[in-house]
């Protein structure tokens, strides 16, 4: 693959980006959404698609099978009635997935990229990189849970507003950001971090909260940086 080849991928992707945020309005979104199939703004958004496709790429077939597609696609999560944030990630996943597809078909690839992906699979680098960030997610959450249990009634006493699963996600996140700089050396970034959740986190005058979220927060930061040390060892011997 030379740099013209990757540079017609991301053409392809910024032809998507701006037909579909920026070229596509919030009115559009809901009008798509009453009216379905029957909807002009669907087939004016339809259009655009098409046309910065093709004028990003300059392949005219290949605009039109994106705009085609892109149609097929739209037209499933009007009318698929289902969690709005499953629907979008589908959505999104589908598109980008028409447009390798479509690039690797342009520039005559096929054989390279199985090739590569193979290649990249037979890694061991690969996997423990999906090990390492795969721990750090769910599983993780599930074990903090379980240490914190204990300490969970003495808390929830008092009725406190807290979003849904916030606290979860908030975790999952930290641990992810934590864990990629520290396999990037950015210390000081991972530093910054800790400090900025700190200041927003323990402006609670009750003791036993402010123990509560500590205790979480190092059950949550200690497991990932020791695992980003042994990870980012491990990448250097393998």
């Amino acid at each position: 693959m030379n740099a013209s080849d990757f540079s017609l991928l991301i053409k392809l992707l910024m032809a998507h980006m701006v037909s579909d945020y920026f070229l596509q309005f919030g009115s559009w979104v809901s009008d798509k959404g009453k009216k379905g199939i029957r909807s002009p703004k669907l087939y004016w958004h339809i259009l655009i698609t098409f046309l910065t496709a093709w004028l990003f790429s300059g392949h005219f077939l290949a605009a039109l099978f994106i705009g085609f597609t892109h149609y097929l696609i739209d037209l499933g999560k009007i009318y698929i009635k289902y969690n709005r944030f499953v629907l979008f990630i589908a959505d999104q996943t589908l598109h980008t997935l028409i447009l390798v597809l479509t690039w690797l078909f342009l520039i005559d690839g096929w054989h390279t990229f199985f090739e590569n992906t193979v290649s990249l699979f037979q890694n061991p680098k690969t996997w423990l990189f999906c090990f390492a960030y795969g721990l750090i997610t769910f599983p993780m959450s599930v074990v903090i849970e379980i240490f914190v249990y204990r300490w969970r009634s003495e808390i929830t006493e008092k009725k406190q507003e807290s979003l849904k699963q916030a606290g979860q996600w908030i975790g999952i996140l930290e641990r992810i950001l934590v864990l990629t700089f520290i396999l990037m050396g950015q210390y000081s970034a991972m530093g910054f971090l800790i400090a900025t959740k700190a200041i927003l986190r323990f402006k609670d005058t009750e003791i036993k909260q402010m123990e509560y979220v500590l205790i979480g927060t190092l059950m949550s930061l200690t497991p990932t940086i020791l695992l980003g040390i042994l990870t980012d060892f491990l990448l250097r011997v393998l």
